[in-house]
């Protein structure tokens, strides 16, 4: 959900960027390179192969001490080292769509995914202009360092020019910030962190859809209002609309993702894109019949009945103040109540709808994500490094 202010600047994470130029005893002249960080503040970095003339091509595997990097993929790269702002998330920008996000995540050995439009591809192409324009200071740095004529170190000291920034508002070309965005949250798939400006979005770490996360946990604070309600003696005819509309709000996230991704025709392109889930039975049917995903698998008949029920009551509360009308009638079915009726809920028909609207959306997760799978390589990671946490707690 929302977190802090939106949309603030946040300062690098500072540090030196240092290129060491040393002649050894047979006169051969070799560069080294390396960072350093002394800040209190969280800070991370990852590291870029790039052409001489400051053109990034691939991601270093860094790996622990002592490990080999990964091979260049062309002759003269230089490795660069590009940090992260002051909270320890690295910024990205979409070649693609544009869109803006921050991560925790910068894998080497894995695809990066836009959390906007799904685009999956090597973490290094998801620079953002000011990480380029950083990656050019340093080769060419990299550069004049290597041609002078004594020995030395060649430093990008980040930590002074964010202080002269500070006190004069001028900024190097080469010095980048980030800025948050709206929605952070930490992937239940692979636990890393994304900020991104939606609030539904593909896990740019595991490429793992939110929608099921995020619905969640306005289903668990529906449950919570109506479980205040039931103590206070209140109404809880709100608490449908509002799981209604929740569930056709991710509901339609996933079409929309299906309609991108899997060719078919104009028509029904335009269908999936922009039909609302409010009419349930025509909406299960036709994801059913296009993607093979049964949004009613594992329900019983009476579970489908209700289920449906419910969303029909959702006009009723919307558009006509919780009084039956004619639509009501003919459209549901629903023989319990007559004409110009006030509906009413109990807590056995609230936490009935939200479970139900639950496990209907998980069915929508699983069968989007059958079709396109995120990255194992991060999820597996994760549930390894849960096990090891909860094996340690247990003490064994």
């Amino acid at each position: 959900m929302a977190y802090g202010p939106e949309f603030q600047e946040i300062a690098h994470c500072g540090g030196k960027v240092i290129v060491t130029v040393a002649t050894d005893p047979n006169g051969r002249r070799g560069v080294g390179f390396g960072v350093e960080h002394s800040s209190s503040h969280p800070a991370a970095w990852f590291a870029v192969y790039a052409l001489p003339q400051g053109i990034p091509v691939a991601m270093i595997q860094l790996g622990g001490i002592g490990q080999r990097w990964n091979p260049a993929p062309y002759p003269d790269c230089l490795p660069v080292f590009i940090g992260s702002d002051s909270h320890g998330l690295f910024g990205h920008q979409c070649l693609t769509c544009k869109g803006y996000w921050r991560s925790k995540a910068v894998p080497a050995s894995w695809n990066l995914t836009c959390p906007y439009c799904g685009v999956s591809t090597e973490t290094h192409q998801f620079l953002t202009p000011g990480q380029r324009r950083f990656v050019e200071a340093v080769c060419e740095l990299t550069m004049k360092a290597a041609h002078a004529d004594p020995d030395g170190k060649h430093v990008i000291d980040m930590d002074q020019i964010a202080d002269q920034v500070a006190k004069t508002g001028e900024r190097p070309s080469f010095y980048y910030t980030e800025e948050t965005q709206q929605n952070r949250y930490t992937c239940g798939a692979c636990g890393e962190a994304d900020d991104i400006l939606e609030r539904y979005g593909y896990c740019s770490c595991c490429g793992t859809r939110n929608d099921l996360q995020e619905l969640t946990l306005t289903v668990d604070t529906i449950n919570a209002k109506t479980r205040e309600r039931i103590k206070a003696g209140e109404p809880l005819e709100a608490a449908v609309p509002d799981a209604v509309s929740a569930f056709d709000s991710v509901a339609r996230q996933y079409a929309k993702q299906l309609a991108k991704w899997v060719p078919m025709k104009p028509e029904r392109r335009s269908s999936l894109e922009s039909t609302l889930f409010h009419n349930l039975m025509k909406r299960a049917e036709d994801i059913k019949a296009w993607f093979g995903i049964d949004l009613f698998e594992g329900l019983d008949a009476d579970d489908v009945v209700f289920v449906r029920l419910m969303f029909h009551r959702r006009h009723v509360y919307e558009h006509n103040g919780g009084e039956v009308d004619q639509r009501y009638l003919d459209d549901s079915g629903d023989t319990s109540v007559r004409l110009k009726q006030a509906l009413r809920e109990t807590p056995d028909s609230v936490f009935r709808t939200t479970g139900l609207i639950l496990r209907m959306a998980r069915k929508l997760h699983e069968g989007f994500h059958e079709l396109f799978p995120p990255m194992e390589k991060p999820i597996a990671s994760h549930k390894a490094h849960q096990e090891e946490l909860k094996m340690f707690r247990q003490g064994r």
